[in-house]
């Protein structure tokens, strides 16, 4: 990936900063963008020898998104990668369906869907021109099964692959690539956070491999669909969730 420049959101801490690193790791110059600044992320990429800058955007945001998006243009001539890992999950609060209101309903569904689209649509240009590119977007395996109590994140998470197929088809003719990853449930400190140890673990006892997912697991995926050795994979949808929705045995 040396030579490339890689636009990875929600890139301040968690899964989207392990993408960032890991991005670096194989030589792209990372720019991180969040709604927070990525002071740490940098400084990640940075000890390592690599290229990051943070900009502060909100990526539901058009005209943010758009700036933000020029900006890094304007730095560095070029937008190679793609990764829409921004979104909404912890700390929402579980409830019927009937039991949402409109409020809550548009705040996870644009954060979760209209960023993609905006932030696509703005990196496309310059994906476009150059014949090739890689973008990658963050669903969840959820959809695959359904969550109760929330109805908005898995309807947002459906939508994302969606959108990875329909892009797939309409950036195809230019050399890109548009694929999603659909994590399980991943152990970070956020989740640490929101979700008990308990159930933690009953997730892990779920899976065909019993161990937790790490944020390194989802990164490397992603790393993979943005390397050349998918040059030919698009439209796909990969869980990593170690085998948690094949089923009993």
């Amino acid at each position: 990936m040396a030579g490339n420049v890689a636009v990875v959101t929600g890139a301040a801490r968690a899964i989207g900063q392990e993408i960032a690193i890991t991005l670096a790791e194989r030589g792209a110059t990372v720019v991180s963008m969040d709604i927070a600044a990525a002071t740490d992320t940098v400084s990640s990429v940075e000890a390592l020898g690599g290229e990051a800058i943070s900009l502060t955007a909100d990526v539901a945001d058009e005209g943010s998104v758009q700036q933000a998006f020029d900006e890094a243009g304007s730095r560095f001539g070029r937008i190679d990668i793609l990764v829409n890992n921004a979104g909404l999950f912890a700390g929402l609060e579980r409830r019927p369906f009937w039991d949402m209101d409109t409020a809550e309903w548009d705040r996870v569904t644009t954060i979760n869907i209209r960023s993609v689209w905006l932030c696509t649509r703005a990196a496309s240009p310059a994906m476009r021109a150059a014949g090739k590119g890689r973008v990658v977007n963050l669903s969840s395996n959820t959809v695959t099964f359904g969550m109760p109590n929330l109805l908005h994140y898995v309807a947002s998470k459906a939508a994302v692959i969606g959108m990875t197929r329909s892009m797939a088809h309409e950036l195809g003719p230019y050399g890109v690539t548009v694929n999603a990853v659909a994590p399980g449930l991943v152990t970070t400190e956020i989740t640490k956070e929101w979700v008990s140890e308990d159930y933690r673990r009953q997730v892990a006892e779920g899976q065909c491999i019993n161990n937790p997912i790490l944020p390194a697991d989802i990164a490397r995926t992603v790393a993979f669909l943005c390397g050349p050795d998918a040059r030919m994979i698009t439209g796909q949808t990969i869980l990593v969730n170690g085998g948690a929705t094949m089923g009993p045995a």
